[in-house]
């Protein structure tokens, strides 16, 4: 994915937190929702666009904060923390897609 992405970004880009991005996603997906997987990856005009898509229980709506000695419960703060975007929805009929937009920019 990193190298996808590095083909065409610009210089600002922040391929790092990218790359922590996919890989919080899918370790989510492999811990709550073992099973199929899609990942999509994309540019949507100027930025890069990450979709994953499983067939598990879904992420649930309303999300606890974890307390500060927990070691789970943070991927997706950290995800919506580096992301330029982050939407969590729920697939008919089962499963759970997350929509990212990386905070990659495409290069001129």
């Amino acid at each position: 994915m990193r190298a996808f992405l590095a083909r065409s970004a610009d210089g600002d880009s922040d391929l790092d937190a990218a790359e922590l991005i996919v890989g919080e996603l899918v370790a989510n997906v492999v811990r709550h929702a073992p099973g199929p997987i899609g990942i999509y990856c994309s540019w949507r005009g100027e930025h890069a666009t990450l979709v994953i898509a499983d067939r598990g229980p879904g992420i649930p709506r309303v999300r606890p904060v974890p307390a500060p000695e927990s070691e789970s419960g943070r991927g997706l703060l950290i995800v919506e923390a580096l992301a330029r975007a982050c939407v969590v929805e729920h697939a008919t009929p089962y499963g759970s897609r997350v929509v990212v937009e990386l905070p990659v920019r495409r290069g001129t």
